[in-house]
């Protein structure tokens, strides 16, 4: 059997796919069922235990393996004679009694085989060779089987309820009361719930995203990142719920006077390229979740370095994705540097890789187009120009795979130099972008040169 594979596997098809659900939409988003399941949710690292009949080891979907732990020899003992072989899925998770796990506390605990590294199981992928399938009330029970007695490994405790009511009753208690950081929600009709209070958070603008049609002239998303050290800054949310009409039209006039260069291109929801604006503007917003990692392993953005009123591309770092992000309001009162603005507001919630890489290894881009053509005018020369290339980085799913870049300078114009990019991960598209580009801006007077 293959656990590593099982172990990526499980992450990519079942854990990713809980749905995030605040405490304020219980009764709207987990939908009706006879019987639920409610336990705390415990704030570590997801593993998958191997009991092969003689030991027991420990595998995370990162290709991770632990045979050392403490911990290991208990699950051995308690397994032994109760099962040949068994595939379980759990949270180790460093136990502080009276206080709330934390993910970034295991990390250290690890390296140090800290005695009270634990282990909660809340499901069984295989046993004795049989894939398996329990439904909610007989999953409980067969955990509860084979780990009874257990200290440092066991099952999580489970409560069994009838009504949405009842959920929102234990929420109460174990997770405003008791400060933990949320809940998962089973139906024995199928959904599995991540039940968690609003995060809130300050971040500064790098960027905005115009709406079409009706829309133009106004504010669709905003492009968000967070400051980790002088003129520094790591994107980590594009938010674009939660503005008024009229602050979709004042925003986007103030921002529109906030221009700068940047030879990074970050894309919006609509797949159009955000316009870079200087990092002053501070915002407060709320999500529902912050992760670090989705189905593709470990999330990692491009930290931009902001000089001489334009941003150019450092190299990735581990960052965040956020779910259901909605603005809240300005904050005037704040400045943008690392303590109002700062990473830390991340590293409290969630731990973060401290392995950066460089972006060196990444292959060049190609050039396929570049057109320029003037056009003179009572001694004014105007110049338009049309790129169009090939990233070759589009396997590393932070870039597109083709770049259109209009440049349109003209010195007797109020703002003489316009710019628009536009992206696309199809070569007839980005082909046919051109061309019609070309159409639009190319007519009588226009000399092309080389």
């Amino acid at each position: 059997m293959d656990i590593l594979k099982l172990a990526k596997e499980y992450k990519r098809k079942t854990a990713s796919r809980y749905l995030s659900v605040s405490s304020e939409e219980i009764a709207i988003k987990i939908i009706q069922s006879d019987l639920y399941s409610v336990s705390k949710k415990y704030d570590g690292h997801l593993y998958l235990l191997h009991f092969d009949g003689k030991t027991a080891t420990l595998y995370n979907h990162g290709g991770k393996q632990l045979s050392n732990l403490g911990l290991l020899q208990e699950a051995k003992d308690l397994l032994k004679g109760k099962c040949k072989e068994v595939v379980l899925a759990g949270e180790l998770f460093l136990h502080k009694e009276g206080k709330r796990s934390r993910s970034f506390d295991l990390t250290s605990a690890l390296d140090d085989n800290h005695k009270d590294i634990q282990y909660k199981v809340f499901d069984i992928l295989t046993l004795d060779g049989e894939e398996k399938d329990f439904n909610i009330k007989e999953l409980d029970t067969k955990l509860k089987e084979l780990l009874k007695t257990g200290i440092s490994v066991n099952a999580v405790e489970t409560f069994f309820v009838e009504s949405r009511k009842e959920i929102d009753s234990l929420f109460q208690d174990i997770v405003v009361k008791g400060n933990e950081e949320g809940l998962i929600v089973q139906s024995d009709n199928g959904p599995t719930y991540k039940l968690k209070p609003f995060i809130t958070l300050d971040a500064v603008v790098v960027g905005f995203s115009e709406g079409e049609g009706s829309r133009a002239n106004k504010l669709k998303e905003v492009l968000l990142a967070l400051q980790i050290s002088e003129n520094e800054y790591l994107t980590i949310a594009k938010v674009g719920n939660g503005f008024t009409d009229e602050q979709r039209d004042s925003i986007f006039k103030e921002l529109e006077k906030q221009k700068v260069d940047s030879n990074f291109v970050e894309v919006s929801s609509s797949n159009i390229a955000f316009t870079m604006v200087k990092p002053i503007k501070i915002v407060e917003f709320s999500c529902l979740d912050v992760y670090n990692e989705n189905s593709k392993g470990s999330i990692k953005k491009m930290s931009l370095i902001f000089e001489n009123e334009s941003y150019s591309a450092l190299f990735k770092k581990p960052s965040v994705s956020i779910t259901a992000g909605v603005f809240l309001s300005f904050r005037d009162d704040k400045k943008v540097n690392t303590e109002d603005v700062g990473i830390s507001q991340i590293t409290k919630i969630i731990s973060l890789e401290t392995n950066e890489k460089s972006n060196s290894e990444l292959k060049e881009s190609k050039l396929l187009h570049r057109q320029v053509y003037v056009k003179e005018s009572k001694g004014i020369k105007k110049v338009r120009k049309f790129v169009v290339w090939k990233t070759n980085k589009e396997e590393s799913n932070e870039f597109p795979a083709f770049v259109y870049h209009y440049t349109d300078y003209s010195p007797s114009r109020k703002d003489p130099l316009k710019k628009e990019i536009k992206v696309s991960d199809n070569l007839i598209q980005i082909e046919d972008i051109l061309k019609l580009e070309l159409d639009i801006n190319v007519k009588k007077g226009w000399k092309k040169i080389n």
